[in-house]
């Protein structure tokens, strides 16, 4: 067989190369950070812009053509077969006069593509539209890319080489094939062993691979099957090849699939039939993968012969059958663990309630201890004055002098005793309304926006707040049915937090108030220009008694109420976003409709 002598301007170059060399492209121009990177191909008397990165400033587009012998970078690194760099042509006498300084690109550097017959392919390069003398680094880098496509180009030579041996060998086997049957008309001797032969070949080349071939003669309703094929189906040489023991032994479960896929190939009769299914054999049922095509039609066009294979993948069925058993057990446990993690969210949720009913008792308890222990004390000391008082008296030794200054007594140990008792009163009742359903003002239907300003000009009266910038943005036509109480006793705590932690004791600051109508939901929306909330400290502003003011004003209940009213009065949801030196805005969204 002679050497194969390729022609390298027939070589093609496929989409999926294309693709991959475009992304080099792309890449090094990203990396080298330059406005063009090409792969030229050389098409005498032109070159070929090939591929040109997507990059911007690039001013060479895909396929465009240019003569040679007028200078070219690329010219030179094709003729010279040597990596070319040209830092800036203006300043080169041998480059100021080539073409491309005409597109802005004084600088440049290329090598050259080679096929592996040393055929020229072309050029990969980088143009610059400044002076670059291009570091070793990016020289590195060029020629790795270089290499990369040089190995594509000798893979794409190297398979048409081999499919121009394998059409030598073709026509090798074609002209052997020739060669016999003529041989074959020399003796009827000679033809038949030529025959066996090639029968032999035939059977060697399916079977080898472990499957089984079938013919079915439709007209004839029979079909034989190969040696290789009986073994697959437990049969004997004595069972017969009529198509109705053949298919006796599908699957019952799978053989009117495999009927009607029969029935429809048979009527549209293109391309080829492919069937999977069960077959019963003498040690069990197996996995069968037919197909086959029609090779012969009678006089009306409809099939009469078909041939094709059987082959065994009980292997892969069972192997998917084990896929499938591991996902459906996968998804179980994985079904387990989330009814598991939600159990356990469940319980973390109840025992965060119980402690912050707990926290809550505790708190209360403390806020009550300091005035319910002034008034045992104010209690105990008014009683020692009483009993000492009425000693004096009995015993005829009370001056009036005794009985003014116990009287003068008598009116601060009352005072304190009726202070604290109002304290205690007080806490008391703030405790049942963060406890409670519901607030005393019945629902009704009302104006969300009269409300509101009829509440701030109450609190913020300008006259004592001269310094606070209130803006109230609210619908004044909208009306709700709902607790107008609850909405006051809301914005009445979120005013007196601004007032006093937000602008920390200022009564200068600036309050936006908006409200907002959107289909079955009411968003009101409450923010100050504070000092805002440390983000450590945002998800604790809603628990009873946390204060950042211990000590001073306050108990830490007014967002507890605040959340409290929202949630079981409102039947809605708060969300608060801030930041230090940034405000707080609190976004409240409920029904306007309480049912």
């Amino acid at each position: 067989m002679s050497a194969i002598k390729i022609n390298t301007q027939n070589l093609s170059i496929s989409h999926e190369l294309s693709e991959k060399w475009q992304q080099v492209l792309d890449l090094l121009a990203k990396i080298v950070n330059i406005p063009a990177a090409l792969i030229m191909q050389k098409q005498a008397p032109s070159i070929k812009v090939f591929l040109s990165s997507h990059s911007q400033g690039n001013p060479y587009e895909e396929d465009e053509l240019a003569d040679l012998d007028t200078g070219l970078y690329c010219e030179t690194v094709m003729s010279s077969r040597k990596e070319l760099l040209v830092p800036n042509a203006l300043k080169d006498p041998d480059w100021d006069h080539n073409p491309d300084i005409k597109l802005g690109m004084i600088s440049y550097l290329g090598m050259p593509l080679i096929w592996p017959n040393q055929d020229i392919f072309g050029t990969i390069c980088v143009l610059d539209r400044v002076e670059n003398p291009y570091s070793p680094t990016h020289k590195q880098l060029l020629s790795q890319f270089r290499s990369m496509v040089e190995r594509d180009l000798h893979q794409v030579y190297h398979d048409m080489a081999r499919e121009q041996e394998d059409a030598i060998l073709r026509a090798d086997e074609a002209e052997r094939v020739r060669r016999e049957f003529e041989s074959l008309r020399a003796g009827e001797r000679k033809a038949l062993q030529a025959l066996r032969e090639s029968e032999e070949r035939w059977h060697f080349a399916l079977e080898g691979a472990g499957d089984g071939v079938w013919d079915w003669d439709i007209a004839g309703d029979a079909v034989f099957l190969s040696p290789r094929c009986r073994q697959l189906l437990g049969l004997d040489d004595k069972d017969t090849g009529a198509f109705k023991l053949w298919h006796t032994g599908i699957h019952p479960d799978d053989l009117p699939t495999v009927k009607a896929d029969i029935t429809a190939y048979r009527r549209q009769a293109e391309g080829s039939f492919t069937s999977e299914h069960r077959f019963r054999t003498q040690n069990g049922w197996i996995w069968l993968l037919s197909r086959g095509m029609v090779v012969s039609r009678d006089e009306q066009g409809r099939p009469s012969r078909m041939i094709g294979t059987y082959s065994d993948i009980s292997q892969r069925k069972h192997a998917e059958s084990e896929l499938q058993q591991l996902n459906s057990h996968l998804e179980d446990r994985v079904a387990k663990r989330s009814a598991e993690l939600k159990q356990a969210m469940q319980q973390i949720s109840i025992a965060e309630k119980q402690t912050a009913l707990a926290r809550m008792v505790a708190g209360m308890a403390h806020e009550l201890n300091t005035p319910i222990g002034n008034i045992l004390l104010s209690a105990s000391v008014l009683h020692a004055d009483l009993t000492s008082i009425i000693h004096a008296d009995e015993a005829k030794q009370l001056s009036r002098g005794n009985l003014q200054a116990f009287l003068r007594k008598a009116v601060e140990t009352s005072e304190l005793l009726q202070r604290n008792s109002e304290l205690a009163g007080d806490l008391i009742s703030r405790f049942k309304l963060i406890a409670s359903d519901q607030l005393k003002q019945p629902k009704r239907a009302f104006k969300p926006a009269q409300t509101i300003a009829q509440l701030t000009r109450a609190l913020l009266p300008p006259e004592h707040y001269p310094d606070i910038q209130l803006t109230l943005d609210a619908p004044h036509d909208l009306q709700i049915e709902n607790y107008p109480g609850a909405l006051e006793q809301l914005l009445s705590h979120l005013i007196a937090n601004s007032l006093a932690h937000g602008f920390d004791g200022h009564d200068h600051g600036r309050i936006d108030i908006q409200l907002q109508a959107q289909q079955e939901t009411l968003l009101l929306r409450y923010s100050d220009d504070g000092k805002g909330i440390a983000p450590e400290l945002q998800h604790k502003v809603f628990d009873p008694f946390f204060t950042t003011q211990m000590g001073q004003s306050g108990v830490g209940l007014g967002l507890a109420m605040v959340h409290n009213i929202v949630h079981t009065i409102l039947k809605g949801e708060i969300r608060l976003d801030s930041a230090p030196g940034q405000g707080a805005s609190f976004t409240i969204r409920f029904p306007p409709n309480q049912h």
